[in-house]
């Protein structure tokens, strides 16, 4: 007499289908978990070489120049802005605000986030902001990907930008 288990039991059944609903339900959050992780970016980081040169400058610093004040431009209204993240700087997955002004941006206009890295092109930030009166907006943003990157906000019906600002991530 072989040994096989009887699936008519109720107990048998039971278990055959807890199995069924936990290996399909563990497929569904393991897609949705990397489908967010994803489109937030904190799947990419680009982590600096474990044994990173410690090299001491060999030559004393040299001044910089004070840049010479430019000329004000004549009154032509509020001009675009966008405000520095305090010290340039944010760590890795920390928020930081996005705050500035776009006059040309009607109240309730949908502005787009984007980012630079390096030479590269300018990318969509995978965030909106509504803008309110005169054009103002704020929001939090976070990345994960290391290093400097600029940010600016676009106004895509009108192609209306802010001037970029230079974050330092990591």
């Amino acid at each position: 007499m072989t040994s096989r288990p009887d699936l008519r039991h109720p107990a048998a059944r039971a278990f055959g289908w807890l199995a069924l609903i936990g290996v399909a339900l563990g497929v569904g959050i393991g897609l949705f978990s990397a489908g967010a992780l994803t489109a937030t970016g904190v799947t990419s980081a680009d982590l600096p070489p474990l044994a990173a040169p410690t090299t001491a400058p060999t030559t004393a610093p040299t001044p910089t120049p004070t840049p010479t004040p430019e000329p004000e431009p004549e009154d032509k209204g509020p001009q675009p802005k966008l405000t520095p993240v305090p010290g340039n700087r944010a760590a890795p997955g920390e928020r930081f605000d996005i705050v500035g002004v776009l006059p040309s941006a009607d109240k309730g206009a949908q502005l787009q986030i984007q980012v630079k890295d390096g030479d590269g092109p300018w990318d969509d930030f995978p965030v909106t902001v509504a803008a309110t009166d005169g054009g103002r907006f704020e929001t939090k943003i976070y990345t994960s990907r290391t290093g400097e990157r600029k940010f600016r906000v676009t106004d895509k019906a009108s192609g209306d930008s802010t001037p970029d600002i230079t974050v330092t991530i990591g």
